[in-house]
């Protein structure tokens, strides 16, 4: 039944009413001492129903705000969920040069670059340009401030403040945009309502859920994250995130260490590596002495052994090693920093349960994924009200252009309509046409090629004509 507090009117007209039809008194003239007494307690019952209908949709998602949402939301079966602080930006965008080729040349994880704007960010792996090598890209870089004000737009980070000598340019080519302030009440009441769908935790709901709510250590979080399910392979699936710059694979791994395993009396026919890997093994990653024998290697054939990269396992079939047997899997990569932790949130740990409660149904597989960007290029014509400064209206619908199409989620569609509206809204824009890069063709709308693509743009990729001449 709905409860609608009444107005202090209602409340008098009550008493008034109440008054006259039970006792003798009538003098309900506004300046009576009568009715000033009725007025002062319409008013407080008033505000008493008003408190009560407070109190009472503070106990429900819809109705609560502020601190008492925040109470509500921590009370969700089975564990509840808190509202998620500012997070750090992040992306695989950074380009850094050096002066000579000559030689190689180790940037340690850590090295500081800087934005024009004053932002602070460090690589989190480190970088290796070999002899002859004179730049590298996809460089993964992580704001050390959180919160929005570490998003950066394309070209913006640009001067170094603690690299090696000789490293002599460093430029993001994509820009930051996942940078993310303190989470609104709409925003926690979104995603409450969301993890109530996914309460048997591994459902899509669930599972995009936690890829889009987890944090890391560092303060990362992904801004896309959505579910392959892949029709060929029944029980696999993978959660395919994005922090809005198109992920690069070797900016969030490192070489892994190369594992041993020595295969125990009994027929041991399973064997482990260091995880999350970036890919499947092969039998190129596998080198295998018979009765630990340098000497007696035997080969492994592709269809001899499944690999679980996301958990490290190996699993051999029945008869291809012996007891005595020594394995060791090699020259493959392993995902770092945010990849790693949610994979790990996924899968779940039963010696920490209370941590890492696991999203993963038996017999399944859940592998995080970064997306795979799909990079496109596009020609724009601007023209700009006559009472527009040209320079400044272009920079803002560059600017606005290389958001609206980082921002698409994973395998979304760039409807050209839907960006011409976006950019024809800034001011001093009198129209924008969209072309094929080097053409004068109208654009069609892009859809990326798969369901593990995105569809992002890089520096150079936007290119803006005036049309005003």
């Amino acid at each position: 039944m709905p409860y609608n507090p009444r107005t202090t009117l209602d409340i008098l007209r009550a008493l008034r009413g109440a008054l006259i039809g039970r006792g003798d008194l009538t003098d309900l003239n506004r300046s009576s001492a009568l009715n000033i007494v009725l007025s002062a307690v319409a008013e407080e019952l008033s505000s008493v129903e008003r408190r009560l209908f407070t109190l009472r949709e503070s106990f429900y998602l819809n109705g609560a705000v502020g601190a008492d949402l925040d109470e509500r939301v921590s009370q969700l079966p089975p564990l509840g969920i808190t509202r998620i602080l500012a997070t750090n930006a992040s992306s695989s965008s950074l380009r850094i040069e050096r002066a000579s080729s000559a030689g190689s040349l180790v940037i340690p994880a850590g090295s500081l670059v800087q934005s024009t704007r004053g932002g602070t960010y460090r690589t989190t792996n480190s970088v290796v340009m070999t002899d002859g090598e004179l730049y590298a890209e996809g460089v993964h870089i992580v704001s050390t401030a959180a919160g929005s004000l570490g998003n950066a737009s394309i070209g913006s980070i640009n001067i170094i403040v603690n690299m090696p000598p000789g490293v002599s340019l460093v430029v993001n080519e994509q820009p930051l945009t996942n940078g993310i302030d303190a989470e609104t009440d709409e925003q926690l009441r979104i995603r409450a309502l969301t993890y109530l769908k996914g309460l048997t935790r591994t459902s899509r709901n669930a599972l995009e859920f936690v890829g889009n709510s987890f944090v890391s250590s560092a303060g990362e979080r992904f801004t896309y994250a959505k579910l392959y399910e892949d029709p060929t392979r029944a029980g696999y699936c993978e959660l395919v995130v994005d922090d809005g710059s198109g992920i690069s694979i070797n900016s969030v791994s490192k070489p892994a260490t190369t594992s041993i395993n020595n295969i125990t009396t009994g027929g041991q026919s399973v064997a482990f590596h260091e995880s999350p890997a970036t890919a499947e093994l092969t039998p190129d990653n596998f080198i295998v002495w018979r009765n630990a024998d340098p000497t007696q290697q035997i080969a492994i054939g592709p269809s001899e052994f499944v690999s679980f990269p996301e958990r490290g396992i190996v699993y051999f079939n029945d008869g291809v090693l012996q007891a005595g047997d020594r394995v060791f899997i090699q020259n493959y990569r392993v995902f770092t920093g945010l990849i790693k932790e949610l994979q790990q949130e996924i899968e779940g740990d039963p010696n920490s349960f209370d941590r890492l409660t696991g999203f993963r149904a038996a017999g399944t597989r859940v592998v995080v994924r970064p997306v795979s960007p799909q990079f496109i290029n596009l020609d724009l014509q601007l023209s700009t009200v006559s009472s527009a400064n040209y320079r400044i209206v272009e920079q803002q619908v560059l600017l606005a252009g290389e958001l609206f199409v980082n921002s698409l989620a994973p395998s979304q569609t760039l409807y050209i309509s839907k960006m011409v509206e976006r950019l024809s809204s800034i001011s001093g824009v009198r129209d924008v046409r969209i072309l094929n890069a080097g053409t004068t063709v109208f654009a069609n709308n892009i859809t990326p090629t798969s369901a593990r693509s995105v569809l992002r743009l890089r520096r150079g990729s936007l290119t803006i004509s005036n049309a005003n001449a």
